[in-house]
Order: C-alpha cells, then structure tokens, then sequence
C-alpha cells in the first residue's frame, strides 16, 4: 500500500458507517476526539497514521484508537475494538 492518505479516506468512510449501523459504539467515543486508526497487518500505514495524527493532537483532545481486525466483503469493517487513552 502507498498511497496512505486515500486508504485512510476508505477507512475513516467504513468507520463512519459501522458506528451508524452501532450506534451504542458511538456513545462511547468523546466529542472531538482524535480517531486512530490501526489495521491489523498494515504495520506501516499504522505507524505513518499515529505520527501524523499525534503531531496534529489539539491541546488536551483526547484519543480514541480503532484496532480494525476485519472486514467484511467488499472492504466493510466488521468487528473493531476502541481504546480511549488518558492524558
């Protein structure tokens, strides 16, 4: 994969559409938090999403990180796990 900034465009859309199919998911995720991204076997694209959106933080926005473990026919996520980190 080379071309981070359109992956994370289709993963941020997919996102968006699993939390509106989970809506207690959505419940859990603060107002304004940064969302990363970690794709289960895209270690490059993780470690390039975590820098960049770490460097972009607003002062005290809190994080949230999405591990996607799977996805479902024609590139849907399936199941996620969401970590808020404390600061």
């Amino acid at each position: 994969m080379g071309n981070y900034p359109n992956f994370l465009a289709m993963v941020s859309a997919e996102f968006h559409k699993y939390i509106m199919e989970n809506k207690e998911l959505a419940t859990k995720i603060p107002a304004n938090a940064l969302v990363i991204f970690q794709i289960e076997g895209e270690t490059d694209f993780n470690n390039w999403h975590k820098e960049m959106s770490l460097r972009n933080r607003e002062l005290d926005q809190p994080i949230i990180y999405v591990y996607v473990k799977k996805w479902r026919e024609h590139s849907s996520i399936e199941e996620v796990n969401v970590a808020e980190v404390a600061v």
